[in-house]
């Protein structure tokens, strides 16, 4: 490397800092690709759990008083929509994020063949200066064969310099769509999971009222009159009715407790004459 020139050390520099630049995007973008599909993946899993979860709600409304049947049947309905916003986010993730991520497997790799394509021109470039030095060396009187290696690297060094502008242009381009890339795809990020929140936060809203609607009375009424069989039902019905019509209350109250008083006294009668 003593025979390159400095504007070769130059060159060589700035090869290294495109290299390692490239080397840097394919990491991290392949590194936030998994990651991107883990969070798709987990956001899958939840999805999934969700259904379970509805199904289960499904199967206990059925099992209950028809007012709070009503208002969980509405519930997991609610519920399994915001699974269909969830599977809709799924898809657009997958689409939006996941896929163009992907793809900068290809474009970094049409990158590192720009850039072996510069730096073999640039090895041309550099084995024609030695040949150069050395015919010079060997055979310093051959005007024609020096001339001849002077334009070999003439040549070489023409095609070095092409080939180097072209890097250049096509690196720089490369870094103006990897930022543009990032705005977009990052963008698209914060763009479907907005979107899944404002949709589920509407269905979340009708999923609390559907629940909190249920009316308590009603079925405690249904509740309770399922314990007690019909026909004790009828005759609490006739006692309450007659109870109603009769005498008031405290009448009937005070009317009843003498009743019961006379009734003990007499038995305790019996029971002293029995003795």
């Amino acid at each position: 490397t003593m025979s390159r020139t400095p504007d070769a050390r130059a060159r060589d520099n700035q090869t290294r800092q495109i290299q390692e630049n490239i080397t840097n995007v394919e990491k991290h973008f392949g590194e936030m690709c998994q990651l991107f599909a883990a969070y798709v993946r987990k956001t899958a899993r939840l999805r999934d759990k969700s259904d379970v979860l509805v199904r289960e709600i499904g199967v206990y409304a059925d099992t209950e008083t028809p007012q709070l049947k009503k208002g969980m049947k509405q519930f997991a309905d609610h519920l399994a929509k915001i699974q269909d916003y969830r599977q809709a986010e799924v898809e657009r993730l997958e689409a939006k994020v996941i896929e163009p991520l992907k793809s900068y497997g290809a474009v970094v790799k049409r990158k590192r063949d720009d850039l072996k394509a510069t730096q073999s021109a640039r090895d041309r470039e550099a084995k024609q200066m030695a040949q150069l030095e050395r015919t010079r060396q060997r055979n310093p009187s051959d005007r024609q064969i020096i001339s001849q290696a002077e334009s070999e690297l003439q040549r070489a060094t023409m095609d070095a310099t092409r080939t180097t502008r072209q890097l250049e242009e096509t690196i720089d381009e490369f870094e103006k769509q990897k930022i543009r890339d990032i705005k977009k795809i990052f963008g698209e990020f914060v763009t479907v999971e907005m979107s899944f929140h404002a949709k589920a936060l509407e269905v979340y809203t009708l999923a609390y009222q559907s629940i909190q609607s249920v009316d308590e009375e009603k079925d405690l009424e249904v509740f309770r009159s399922s314990l007690h069989p019909p026909d004790y039902q009828s005759r609490l019905d006739i006692v309450r009715a007659n109870s109603k019509t009769s005498l008031d209350r405290t009448g009937s109250f005070l009317s009843t407790s003498e009743t019961l008083q006379q009734q003990r006294a007499s038995s305790r009668q019996t029971r002293t004459d029995d003795e």
